[in-house]
């Protein structure tokens, strides 16, 4: 590449980098690398220490390795498949390097008596020390040079060495003024954009690793994380800023939504009742609403989210409620049926409903006579059409991606309002990051008859004895979920379905549980949790396929076994299950002997507490940000550089440089936001 002007690096294609032919493009293009800008911000996931020369002899298993040596013999075997054996060795002991796909001219390449210095991971094999394709070059007796090397997520086609090379010249353009990166962020306290990507790619040999990784002190690290955190400032205040200029339906009939409310055999608490005056709001400002609702296991998200549809349906349009299972799909479909009662016609849509049943059901979709189609992702397909969708309701936001809210969109005559639902209790911290700019209401308060769940801990050599309880407690009128993390057994520690089936079958007759897994088919998984709620099953013998969406109000018990093993929010999750009736309800927790510090620490939180919003804070002080909410599915973004704990100090700036950026053009906005969260620019269409 040859220029006397230099050239914006997101309009130059990966092609124009030496070396870089067609074959490379196409495995660059994979990974969503298609300009030198995506190359250079294609950040690394870690980094190799190669400060330091190890001894063979001193290497163990699954160890990360620079070693030198001299290759002693070359050869290629046909067993137990075709490979390539190289033994090196230096003066305190040997290994092997191992290669399954090479190049026929590889084997010339390794001479015997050659000096080389490999890098990669150590493991034992069938003759001993090891290491699988590692990364090697030919070196002479000349002095050791330190270094620390990035890692980077790769595809077919391309190797660790290959992506370096190609980054590193894309840099080399960068420093020698031939090509640009446009720096984004206003004035600001940290280091330059282009200053920052370099030593981002290439450490010097002196860093600390640890600085440059997800929470690291490096200001340049800073840099780049600030970058991504104003990115995401910006995508929801665009969003909304859009939202405004964007037409909707009005809905501000409440006949309907009275009439539920007033024939609810319970009264809606303080916050529900607050949640639902901020939604409605929203229904009557003439734009498209995006809002999350909330709310800790068994607050009422579903009822004020059924209050809020009545106002749509009030207006003869439609509401879908898009659910993440069948079993879910269809308690909400009993709930509406019930709510909507002499009010609308309510439809379900499944992947199992029977052909002549699903036309009729289509039908009365595509004419606007049902009112409200309850269902799972089979709502999506493309045969499934509606007459006036305006509103859609998500639970279990998560589970759906930014994707598939599109296809909705396209269902809709104009943008619908949505409203997303989490049970997932989402830390203020993280709220006030991860989702700026998202109108959130919340329900902390549980009904008023609820009672706190008592919540102990067991070690697994006093199963005999919860049993004695169980039994008395059954013969009481108690049920209970026990809960397995996997269904079926094997050699692992963890306890499955058919462990405990084992021992329960000895202790309880045949007919007092039953058996439930997300293998079984939809028909026997809702013929086993009607007998449940009918009480006429005592024990549900579960994986966490139970976690959502079922609600049998007379269950009192719940067990976990291999409790240890479970995040606190899962461990909260299967908890609400239970504590919706009137009886007293429990929590065992069964675990190991020993048990991790962390693990420890978790059982200590969720015994203390049954406050969802307490559980999130303390997850995210243990866990980090990165599984809470399942970020990756959600369409709302994930960070690769920001982390939330360890850059609190960044949060002033971000919100500062957002205030500036959010008065750009509209086309720099979208460029920061396309940057680092693509994805969310579709946001503003779903």
């Amino acid at each position: 590449m040859a220029t006397d002007q230099k050239l914006d690096a997101s309009l130059i294609p990966i092609s124009s980098i030496k070396g870089v032919g067609q074959k490379l493009t196409e495995s660059f293009m994979k990974i969503g690398i298609k300009s030198v800008e995506d190359l250079l911000f294609h950040l690394p996931i870690g980094y190799q220490d190669r400060t330091k020369l190890s001894k063979i002899a001193e290497l163990v298993p699954e160890q990360e390795f620079v070693i030198r040596g001299s290759i002693e013999k070359v050869s290629q075997t046909f067993v137990p498949r075709k490979m390539l054996l190289v033994k090196v060795k230096d003066n305190t002991g040997h290994i092997f390097l191992r290669f399954f796909y090479y190049f026929p001219g590889l084997r010339k390449f390794f001479k015997e008596g050659s000096q080389i210095q490999i890098m990669g991971t150590s493991r034992l094999g069938r003759y001993g020390l090891e290491t699988i394709h590692p990364e090697y070059e030919l070196v002479s007796n000349e002095l050791f040079v330190p270094s620390i090397l990035p890692k980077y997520t790769l595809t077919k086609g391309l190797s660790q060495q290959r992506i370096r090379k190609t980054i590193n010249e894309a840099i080399r353009l960068l420093k020698d003024k031939m090509i640009f990166i446009d720096d984004l962020l206003p004035n600001n306290n940290f280091q330059s954009l282009e200053n920052a990507l370099s030593r981002i790619h290439n450490p010097n040999s002196e860093d600390k690793i640890e600085d440059f990784l997800i929470g690291g002190a490096s200001t340049f690290r800073k840099r780049i994380a600030l970058e991504e955190l104003v990115a995401n400032k910006i995508s929801y205040l665009s969003v909304k800023e859009q939202n405004k200029s964007r037409e909707a339906e009005v809905f501000e009939n409440n006949f309907f939504a009275k009439k539920i409310t007033e024939n609810l055999d319970f009264s809606l608490t303080d916050d529900q009742k607050k949640a639902y005056r901020e939604i409605s709001s929203d229904l009557v400002q003439g734009s498209p609403m995006l809002r999350l609702l909330q709310g800790d296991v068994g607050s009422g998200k579903t009822i004020v989210a059924a209050i809020i549809a009545a106002h749509v349906v009030a207006s003869d349009k439609q509401v879908a409620i898009l659910a993440p299972t069948t079993i879910l799909a269809k308690q909400h479909f009993d709930s509406f049926s019930n709510w909507f009662k002499d009010i609308a016609e309510v439809e379900m849509i499944t992947s199992k409903i029977l052909a002549a049943d699903k036309k009729r059901k289509l039908r009365s979709i595509a004419s606007g006579k049902a009112k409200l189609v309850i269902g799972t992702h089979a709502i999506f397909q493309k045969d499934t059409k509606f007459k006036n969708l305006s509103l859609v309701i998500y639970d279990e936001q998560h589970r759906f991606g930014v994707g598939q809210r599109l296809k909705l969109k396209e269902k809709a005559a104009s943008f619908p309002h949505q409203l997303l639902l989490s049970a997932t209790p989402i830390p203020r911290t993280m709220a006030m990051t991860v989702l700026s700019g998202l109108e959130i209401s919340t329900i902390k308060s549980l009904p008023p008859n609820r009672k706190p769940i008592v919540t102990t801990s067991l070690s697994n050599d006093r199963r005999p004895a919860l049993i004695q309880r169980i039994k008395e407690a059954i013969s009481k009128g108690s049920q209970v979920y026990w809960v397995c993390p996997k269904i079926e057994e094997g050699e692992s520690d963890l306890v499955s379905v058919e462990d405990l089936e084992n021992i329960l079958k000895k202790e309880f007759k045949k007919d007092e549980y039953k058996i439930l897994h997300g293998k079984m088919k939809d028909k026997e998984k809702g013929d086993i949790l009607e007998r449940f709620k009918s009480e006429q099953i005592k024990i549900l013998l579960a994986t966490t396929v139970i976690e959502v969406g079922i609600d049998a109000p007379d269950a009192n018990i719940m067990v976990i076994e291999n409790s240890e093993r479970f995040g606190l929010s899962q461990l909260h999750q299967l908890r609400g299950r239970v504590g919706r009736g009137a009886k007293e309800s429990f929590c065992i927790l069964m675990h190991k002997d020993e048990m991790s510090e962390i693990a420890k620490q978790r059982l200590s939180i969720i015994k203390e507490t049954n406050d969802g919003f307490v559980v999130a804070e303390e997850d995210l002080n243990l866990r980090g940000p990165g599984d809470i909410l399942g970020l990756s599915q959600t369409g709302l973004p994930s960070f690769m550089f920001y982390d939330l704990l360890a850059d609190k100090e960044l949060q002033e700036e971000s919100n500062k440089i957002a205030k500036e950026v959010i008065m750009f053009p509209q086309s720099k906005q979208k460029k920061i936001i396309e940057r680092w969260f693509p994805a969310h620019l579709e946001l503003s269409d779903v």
